[in-house]
């Protein structure tokens, strides 16, 4: 039966737990799943199985349970076979395994759906994440590979992204792909709700939601190809590096999102349905679940080399036929048995490869027809940031796009004009950046709070070089270094101080930039961008 989802982690004991204690707890919720699936779609009493146990709740139905223990581990395989709630032609197929060594507890779970006879028609069914995977995901802390699964959404700000990208995205352990969501540029905001995608993708993807000022930094840290922004949402699958192929690494675009949902076909559905055929495709028991089989099947051998021992043992004492005949027959039981579990474990191994095999020959029609893709036009290219070439340029992008928020005085014009700042793009982005925290400070006056300062708020931004005034040298030297503060503000001259500075040390790597917040204007005004002002110890 081909398997249409398959998840696995880990689950951390707490609280001074042993692992034995926790992998009990978790089959006890099993089956007071199964039981409350009964109540809800049956409106029957089931009892889950106890110890070694087969039960056939309904009619077409099947429960069974196999438990193994082991030196220092555990573990139990559950086997759930059921009709459709609305389709009974239709046969589903749970499979979960609990395994528990030494401190360790893991658990696997694989879906699967078959038609119960030969039909020409279509299965209308929802695949959806188990109820019990998100009781365990939401109640335990749990791994999967060398990172947790968060229980809720990652908010990463200009400051956290290059811990970010070198110990999630660039780890070569990580097994989950990270869906990260970008803030449009002028909204601020992302165009599908991060929470809800995370309730969606929790256990199969990390989610994580980067402002402008992140996916600024992002482009910074993996390069513009490899980056993700303006609204956009791209998926890093595992093995990320730094030269990655840009295309094995999907970017989706706002518009194409947005047809998604007006389609009915909404975007975090459509990523949940082609990664659970990906998990499906990609499953293999975890390493906690194959430790304690292989500790099951060498007792197994090693109960048949007892009975092989005890029959020639038994030969040898036999004094007579008739112990020789007893022995003998027992012998046959207990051979007979391990026989027929040796026949039932082959069994169930060729029919894992067969199912194994029908995965990869129909790999092609899944990417074909129930693939992300299905029904998308061919990717587009990816979107242009804005990359002004000069001073002058970032200050007329600026103003261009965010004129009803700033007033750009001449001054700061005629002071780009003459800037050699060779980093306009930075330029683009501080600019930005004065212009979000002005918004910012506008609206914590009109509430009544505060923002906590300039400076913070900046830095936030990934802009560090900020000064609220000037020294008290600057300030009483009219004549050499006070004039140069002073701008013309719709036909009245203002002394103006507050500035930001960008890098330092000659013409190219510096830039100034001088503001100030009008609240009267519900403004800021740019006043000067441009080459370092004078200043006392400067030199030539």
């Amino acid at each position: 039966m081909p398997n249409l989802y398959s998840i696995q982690f880990e689950v951390v004991p707490q609280n001074a737990a042993s692992s034995a204690a926790v992998a009990k707890e978790l089959l006890g919720r099993v089956g007071r799943w199964v039981q409350e699936k009964y109540l809800r779609a049956w409106n029957a009493q089931c009892a889950f199985p106890t110890g070694n146990q087969r039960l056939e709740p309904l009619p077409g139905h099947s429960l069974d349970l196999a438990c193994h223990e082991v030196t220092d581990g555990s573990l139990a395989r559950v086997r759930w076979t059921h009709p459709d709630d609305k389709d009974a032609t239709m046969r589903w197929t749970t499979d979960l395994s609990i395994a528990h060594v030494e401190d360790r507890v893991q658990v696997a779970l694989q879906l699967g759906v078959a038609s119960a006879s030969f039909f020409v028609r279509p299965a209308w069914m929802t695949i959806g994440r188990p109820r019990i995977v998100t009781e365990i995901l939401t109640d335990y802390p749990c791994w999967i590979g060398t990172r947790p699964i968060l229980p809720h959404k990652q908010i990463v700000e200009a400051s956290d992204v290059p811990d970010f990208v070198n110990d999630i995205l660039l780890d070569p352990g990580r097994a989950l792909p990270v869906a990260v969501l970008s803030h449009d540029r002028f909204t601020d905001n992302t165009c599908v709700d991060a929470e809800r995608l995370h309730r969606s993708l929790l256990g199969f993807a990390h989610v994580a939601v980067f402002d402008k000022w992140a996916a600024f930094r992002l482009t910074d840290s993996l390069g513009k190809s490899l980056s993700c922004f303006n609204g956009c949402i791209r998926i890093y699958w595992p093995g990320l590096t730094r030269t990655s192929d840009p295309m094995h690494h999907e970017l989706y675009f706002p518009a194409q999102i947005e047809k998604f949902e007006f389609s009915g076909k909404p975007f975090d559905r459509r990523l949940f349905n082609f990664l659970a055929k990906v998990s499906a495709f990609r499953f293999a028991e975890g390493e906690v679940i194959r430790q304690v089989q292989a500790r099951i099947d060498g007792q197994r051998m090693a109960e048949a080399e007892r009975v092989r021992a005890q029959i020639q043992q038994g030969a040898q004492d036999a004094k007579t036929l008739q112990d020789v005949k007893e022995m003998l027959d027992l012998a046959i039981e207990e051979n007979t048995s391990l026989l027929n579990q040796v026949r039932q474990m082959e069994k169930e191994k060729a029919d894992l490869a067969t199912e194994v095999e029908i995965l990869k020959s129909n790999w092609n029609l899944f990417q074909q027809h129930q693939s992300l893709a299905e029904d998308e036009q061919a990717a587009e290219p990816l979107p242009e940031t804005p990359e002004p070439d000069s001073a002058v340029a970032a200050l007329e992008q600026i103003e261009a796009e965010f004129g009803n928020d700033l007033l750009i005085l001449d001054s700061a014009k005629e002071a780009a004009r003459a800037s050699e700042f060779a980093r306009p793009v930075e330029a683009y982005q501080a600019l930005m950046a004065i212009r979000d925290v002005g918004n910012l400070y506008f609206d914590t006056v009109r509430m009544g709070e505060s923002m906590g300062g300039w400076a913070e708020q900046l830095s936030k931004r990934g802009f560090n070089q900020y000064s609220q005034t000037e020294s008290d040298t600057v300030k009483n030297d009219y004549k050499k270094f006070g004039r140069y503060r002073d701008f013309m503000v719709n036909g009245s001259k203002r002394r103006i101080y507050q500035h930001l500075d960008l890098g330092g040390g000659d013409r190219k790597n510096c830039l100034q930039i001088y503001f100030e917040a009008d609240r009267k204007l519900n403004k800021v005004i740019i006043a000067y961008c441009g080459e370092h002002l004078p200043f006392p110890r400067q030199r030539t």
